[in-house]
């Protein structure tokens, strides 16, 4: 049986899979490893990491998807938005034998990961019975805020479903009222940016912004994060914003399959979409009456990234 190799290359962790597949041609996750990225710099030192985790060369793998999170450039290279990675994949031809590679944003994987076991063991957090038909779209708050939809597929007699990634996270983040208006101000300037985005806002250094603002206490994500497993004014603020961003992509993407939720703070805080404040603020736009038609669930499955990654692996392997 083929091994595919599978990387979730985060802002903070990168996770490292090897798959298989079953009788029936299922991916089977055999083994998982998790490192730190700040100890990566390029695609060296990536596959220098593998070797050490996985302990089976490139060379003996059918295929090697990488999730990176941030933009691919082309088919080689990719860099990270909240690290200091930067990969260029031609380094790794020479010795690689018949491995075939992709790169792909971590949020494409993350899209991908619905047809496999994290979509089907995916909690339902609110909404209707999700529309075969419909597109799927992922978010997920971590280091940044990642978002893609998945389109297409046999249901729609178009071929393979199609993960498209965006930048959603980097568009300026949609503050309301004078109270949000004198927290953009003081992220602002905190972060050192003339404009606030939604991976500023809902990312764990936006919570800690967020608690400074309304507490004056300057925490740690982590020790920020305390304040979100109790009723605070934290908590409130935060669900609010993450309700917010959530609508907003659930309007763009027309996600009439589902919005799953993913990234480290959902995993962390799996309560926040079913806090008051979260859903009061996803219904952003009730004259259309389109949200009400949205599925909202949560991936439960750990390292959701590797399996969509590991999808598309399969798919390359099978290609060949």
């Amino acid at each position: 049986m083929p091994w595919i190799g599978a990387v979730d290359l985060g802002g903070t962790h990168t996770r490292y899979g090897l798959f298989d597949l079953d009788a029936g041609g299922e991916l089977r996750m055999r083994r998982a490893v998790t490192g730190m990225t700040a100890r990566l710099s390029d695609a060296r030192s990536l596959r220098e990491q593998w070797q050490e985790g996985m302990g089976l060369a490139v060379k003996e793998l059918a295929a090697l998807v990488i999730g990176i999170a941030g933009p691919v450039h082309d088919a080689c290279r990719a860099s990270t938005s909240n690290a200091s990675v930067r990969l260029d994949l031609r380094e790794w031809a020479a010795g690689a034998g018949s491995c075939r590679f992709r790169l792909a944003n971590d949020f494409e994987c993350e899209a991908y990961a619905c047809l496999t076991e994290p979509g089907r063991r995916a909690k339902a957090v609110f909404g209707p019975t999700p529309e075969a038909t419909g597109v799927r779209a992922v978010l997920g708050p971590g280091t940044g805020l990642g978002a893609a939809q998945l389109v297409g597929g046999a249901t729609l007699c178009v071929g393979l479903p199609l993960a498209l990634p965006s930048e959603f996270g980097h568009c300026p983040f949609p503050f309301v009222g004078q109270e949000e208006t004198d927290f953009a101000a003081f992220a602002a300037q905190r972060l050192g940016k003339a404009l606030v985005s939604g991976d500023d806002v809902v990312s764990g250094r936006g919570l800690s912004c967020l608690h400074e603002f309304l507490s004056g206490d300057a925490l740690t994500p982590e020790a920020a994060g305390q304040f979100l497993r109790e009723e605070s004014a934290t908590l409130r603020w935060y669900a609010r914003f993450l309700g917010r961003i959530c609508g907003q992509w659930a309007l763009t993407t027309l996600c009439y399959g589902g919005l799953y939720l993913t990234g480290g703070m959902f995993k962390r805080y799996p309560h926040l979409p079913a806090h008051p404040a979260f859903i009061e603020a996803f219904f952003c736009a009730p004259q259309l009456r389109v949200l009400e038609r949205i599925p909202l669930r949560r991936y439960t499955v750990d390292m959701s990234g590797l399996w969509g990654a590991a999808w598309l692996g399969r798919e390359l392997a099978a290609d060949a």
